[in-house]
């Protein structure tokens, strides 16, 4: 079986992070498939460090997915050319709009939380909107109502509880002082935001072992691996950290980010007291398997 998981990731990483985290699902559920993450994400080579597939395409101006251009755009002739099985589209419906009818490939969408002004395009004289019924499954990975239905299933997360190092394995591995409490502060955003949360934060150097960590440089990755260490977590409150901070239960300050079609603000608000055990990327991998 050949799956094929298709994302943009314009900015930042978040969205390269969830096609690795499918992946290890993938390989934790000893399921035999040829994976690989598309994309035209600067930070797709961060899927070399767990072994995951990759195929990177350059990004294109959403005007080349109109009616007239898609079927020029590398990204089509990309996905015609790997002929998968299975595509995982995250988020980027407008890619394959204007073409997905005649893909034979099963389709699954998976929607974060995302404002509903991201479902429609005004192409000059062709406007479109998102079509559910033109995918085989339509997925929530996290809690929250969009103006269309969706089946429910949990956050996905780049690791199982069980698979990240315990705090005195992580402590050593940091080469930290295991008398001393652990903060923990990962944050990427925008390019310059890291530093602007690190000098907001920097009292907390009065009271912890600080562990910085960014993806705009040399980044401890995945630094879920090594959150057990910690005895406080300052991140982000994009779709990752946020939830792997909430699955492993630490205790956290959430730094929103700026964002187009995406709020930080409500994913705090609504989201913080959420609880959950199974990683929705072993739910999705049985729901590929089951199509």
């Amino acid at each position: 079986m050949k799956v094929l998981y298709l994302t943009s990731g314009a900015t930042g990483s978040g969205r390269v992070v969830r096609g690795i985290s499918i992946g290890n699902a993938f390989r934790r559920n000893k399921v035999k498939c040829d994976y690989t993450i598309l994309s035209g994400s600067r930070f797709s080579f961060l899927a070399d460090s767990l072994n995951i597939k990759r195929l990177d395409i350059p990004l294109e101006n959403i005007d080349r997915f109109s009616q007239k251009e898609c079927r020029n755009t590398i990204f089509y002739q990309t996905l015609v050319s790997q002929n998968p099985d299975v595509v995982i589209v995250d988020l980027i419906w407008f890619t394959l709009h204007n073409f997905i009818n005649e893909l034979e490939y099963k389709k699954i969408f998976l929607c974060r939380q995302v404002d509903d002004r991201f479902f429609s395009i005004d192409f000059p004289g062709n406007p479109i909107s998102f079509q559910p019924e033109n995918y085989d499954r339509v997925l929530s990975i996290e809690p929250f109502k969009g103006s269309f239905p969706m089946e429910s299933i949990n956050p996905l997360v780049i690791r199982n509880r069980d698979e990240i190092l315990s705090r005195d394995d992580a402590i050593s591995q940091l080469k930290l002082d295991t008398d001393r409490e652990v903060c923990i502060l990962s944050y990427s955003g925008h390019p310059g935001d890291f530093k602007r949360v690190k000098k907001t934060y920097s009292h907390l150097e009065d009271v912890y072992q600080m562990v910085y960590t960014t993806t705009y440089e040399e980044a401890i990755f995945p630094v879920m691996d090594y959150y057990n260490a910690s005895d406080l977590i300052v991140c982000g409150a994009g779709y990752n950290s946020f939830w792997e901070v909430i699955y492993l239960n630490k205790e956290a300050i959430f730094v929103p980010t700026r964002a187009i079609f995406e709020s930080g603000e409500r994913r705090i608000k609504e989201c913080q007291d959420y609880s959950f055990n199974e990683n929705g990327a072993d739910q999705l991998v049985d729901i590929v398997m089951n199509l």
